[in-house]
């Protein structure tokens, strides 16, 4: 602190000391800080030089020091107590989500025929930062052998945003492709120039968590992601 800068060299030693010892037995906070300092101004302004005495503007500055580490605590709790109450209000929302789809990133799509249920419908997709006259999505499997290629049509302008794709789980061929996880790449265009994009894969919210690093979607094999994660909600 400032206080200690400023002391005189005719300050009791052993009186600094016994204060400095006190002050790091337990942790500090805002009025433990306070009290020490004032104790250690006092003890300044008995033992200081009267020749020499302490000028008004270092005693303000040391005056306005302490007020201001006392300021910042109480803003810090505010801030907690404000985050806090924030976190508890996206939990809350989030949990409507329960049952419902959304689009996070990823490159794996999952796809099959099923002898019972019929041809399954696969959804994923990708995000555009900017506006693309010409994308393309090859989907590979497990062995990285093309299984499918899906392009956009032609004169067709794909806008920034978010872009679903829903697959039959069918080959090139038209043949019902194995049960099981495939891969997928997404490359765009415009005016031939390569763009950034983003892949996005579908997946069910079974549940809603709370922890250290916030609000948490429970995706079962998916895992858990937070919220700034999910580009899309079905």
């Amino acid at each position: 602190m400032a206080v200690t800068a400023s002391i005189n060299d005719s300050l009791d030693n052993s009186t600094v000391g016994e204060l400095a010892s006190s002050a790091t037995k337990k942790q500090q906070n805002s009025n433990d800080i306070k009290d020490n300092f004032l104790n250690l101004l006092v003890a300044q302004l008995k033992n200081q030089d009267p020749t020499n005495p302490m000028q008004n503007n270092e005693l303000t500055t040391q005056l306005a020091q302490i007020s201001t580490v006392e300021g910042i605590e109480k803003l810090n709790s505010s801030l907690g107590a404000v985050v806090g109450q924030m976190q508890g209000n996206q939990a809350m929302q989030s949990s409507q989500l329960i049952g419902r789809k959304v689009m996070i990133p990823g490159d794996k799509v999952l796809a099959g025929s099923n002898a019972e249920q019929g041809i399954s419908i696969s959804t994923f997709g990708f995000e555009l930062t900017r506006p693309a006259e010409h994308y393309t999505v090859t989907i590979k499997d497990k062995s990285g052998a093309v299984v499918r290629v899906i392009e956009s049509k032609e004169k067709e302008v794909a806008q920034a945003g978010v872009h679903k794709i829903l697959w039959d789980g069918k080959n090139a061929d038209g043949m019902d492709v194995e049960n099981g996880a495939y891969s997928f790449t997404v490359s765009a265009s415009y005016r031939n120039q390569a763009l950034v994009t983003q892949p996005l894969v579908s997946a069910e919210v079974n549940g809603v968590t709370r922890g250290e690093d916030g609000t948490k979607l429970d995706l079962g094999l998916a895992g858990s992601v937070t919220m700034d994660k999910v580009r899309q909600i079905l």
